[in-house]
This record gives structure tokens, C-alpha cells and sequence, in this order.
């Protein structure tokens, strides 16, 4: 295996995508065996964006000139959101 790769388990043989699958497929394993109730979407996206805000935005991005940097969080938030949205809609649709 070379070594810039890594595996959840022996049978993935350094294959990030079958390990990335099976990981997010025991995390739904998971949260169906907790067995409670997702939040609403509107308020786990309300809480993401706020915990952005309060903790990755303000850190400063080296190489990038601080006129730029508030267009480059904005991007970087909606992609956050973006992904949580999509990762909400896959959890609840299983």
C-alpha cells in the first residue's frame, strides 16, 4: 500500500472512496440506531453557518490579501452549507 494512503479497515486496500463510503454508511448506522429525531433543517443550517462565523471565519487565510478575504469566507461558507445540506437530505431520506 503506498504510504500517502490510508484504510478504515483491511478490506479497502487504501481506497479512500470505499473507505469514505463505509465510513458515512456506519455513521448512518449509527444515527438510526440512536433513534431520535433529526432537527429541523432550517435550524441545524442556522447553527453550521454560526459556528462558521464564530470559529473558521475569523481565521485569518495565509496568502490571501485581507481585501479579498471576505469574498473567499463567503464562498467557503456556502460551500460548507451547502455539503450539510446535502449530507442532511441523505440522512434523512434513509
Amino acid at each position: 500500500m503506498p504510504v500517502n494512503t490510508f484504510a478504515l479497515h483491511s478490506n479497502f486496500n487504501g481506497n479512500q472512496v470505499a473507505a469514505a463510503g463505509a465510513l458515512v454508511e456506519r455513521f448512518r448506522e449509527w444515527i438510526r440506531g440512536l433513534d431520535i429525531a433529526l432537527p429541523p433543517k432550517a435550524d441545524l443550517l442556522k447553527q453550521v453557518a454560526e459556528a462558521y462565523d464564530a470559529y473558521v471565519a475569523p481565521i485569518d487565510i495565509p496568502g490571501v490579501p485581507n481585501l479579498v478575504e471576505p469574498w473567499l469566507d463567503s464562498a467557503l461558507k456556502a460551500i460548507v452549507l451547502q455539503q450539510v445540506s446535502r449530507i442532511y437530505d441523505n440522512i434523512a431520506a434513509n
